[in-house]
């Protein structure tokens, strides 16, 4: 739908089928794994990230290593706008995560997540 960053180096994107990935949004899986399942959608300007910055003290930040991991999206899942996804992070399948939400911890199936960090605040229901 617009500008898509992807960064793998010594690393790994999958993304499955009858995604939506919309404008400026940032897939960064530099030395580690980004899957995306199927029938994904994805807002604008969401962040992924399986990479951290080392934070030791009596070290410069611009030399600290990075911290490797991954994020899993299972499939119908939907990222609102503004969303930024860190390492170790597993959304699982078909939850929703509200507009502006920063995810640090796995999400339970189908539930609707919100807040900084991300928390569960409701279920999808019918």
């Amino acid at each position: 739908m617009g500008r898509l960053y992807l960064y793998g180096a010594d690393g790994e994107i999958r993304i499955g089928n009858d995604c939506s990935i919309n404008t400026n949004v940032v897939v960064g899986g530099s030395g580690g794994l980004i899957s995306i399942g199927n029938d994904v959608l994805i807002g604008p300007n969401v962040v992924l990230r399986t990479a951290d910055h080392g934070t030791e003290l009596g070290e410069l930040m611009r030399k600290q290593r990075h911290k490797r991991g991954t994020i899993i999206i299972e499939d119908d899942v939907w990222i609102a706008s503004n969303v930024v996804v860190t390492k170790d992070v597993k959304i699982s399948v078909g939850s929703v995560i509200a507009a502006g939400a920063v995810v640090t911890r796995d999400t339970e199936p189908y539930s609707v997540n919100a807040g900084i960090p991300a928390k569960k605040i409701g279920m999808r229901r019918k």
